[in-house]
Formats: structure tokens, sequence, C-alpha cells
């Protein structure tokens, strides 16, 4: 049921994608990503600013606000759990298509979050045994990609 429930959403994110969870400011928009809320329990918010007609630049973050993903992960059901990803990037558009929209991006990843690692311990007779330890992580990259997007637009 799940994933049915899944797909309409996000088809009905693909149908309403402009119209309703972005905000055109001019040369400001500002988007809202339902489907991670609802399917993912991650928030999604994306800012970006028009430099001109080719340019733009902006950040985009997730958090995750999910009260499942955090009860799998202490279960030990997920060896990772993220907490926060913020992505500052530069697009280039490729084409002027209003409904296709063809860019290049170069953006840089930071997120950080909780892992577990089976590590080898010893007890105090010297005997080894292996246990699962939490630690945190944080992971940076510098990345570049050539991507669309599509829009559906009402007349």
């Amino acid at each position: 049921m799940k994933k049915y429930i899944f797909i309409f959403l996000v088809f009905t994110q693909v149908s309403f994608a402009q119209e309703n969870n972005t905000f055109n400011l001019g040369k400001n928009e500002i988007k809202f990503d339902v489907v991670s809320i609802v399917a993912l329990g991650k928030i999604h918010v994306s800012y970006e600013r028009f430099l001109g007609d080719d340019f733009s630049i902006g950040i985009s973050g997730n958090f995750n606000q999910s009260k499942s993903r955090e009860e799998d992960f202490e279960r030990g059901k997920n060896r990772t759990l993220e907490e926060y990803q913020i992505i500052p990037f530069v697009r280039y558009s490729l084409s002027k298509s209003q409904i296709r929209y063809y860019f290049v991006e170069v953006f840089v990843s930071a997120n950080q979050g909780k892992y577990r690692e089976l590590e080898r311990l010893l007890d105090q007779n010297n005997n080894g045994y292996y246990e699962a330890v939490q630690k945190d992580y944080s992971d940076y990259a510098i990345e570049s990609l050539l991507d669309t997007n599509f829009t559906l637009k009402k007349n």
C-alpha cells in the first residue's frame, strides 16, 4: 500500500511542481519538496537566485525529521543516519525552453550524521569480541552534473 501512495505522490509532485511548491519572487525562487516530507520524513528546502538569463546560484538543504528512520537506526536496521545536508550550487542553463530546462551544475555537498561500525574489542581477560559502535561522521564533496528539469504548464 505504501508503494502505491508513494507512486501517487511522485506523479502529483511532477504534475504540479511549478504550481504548488515553488514561489517565484522575480529573480529569486524558493522550493519545498513535499514528496520528501511525506515519503522519507526529510525536509528539503531550496533557494535559487538568477543572476542573468543563463546563470544562477543557490543553496539547498535536507534535514532528517523521521522518527521511524531514527528508530530503525537505533535498532540496527540501518548503518547510517544522515542528520542534515547543505548544498550550495552554481547553475548554467544550456536551453531556453520553458518546458525542458537543461543545465550544468557545480555544487559542494556537506552532510553530517551518525553511523554504526563493527569493532573488535577486548574484555578484562583479553578475550576478543565484536560490538557495533556508534560514531559521528562529516562528509564533504565537490561535484558537477548535467541535468534536466521538465515542467508541465497549465494553459
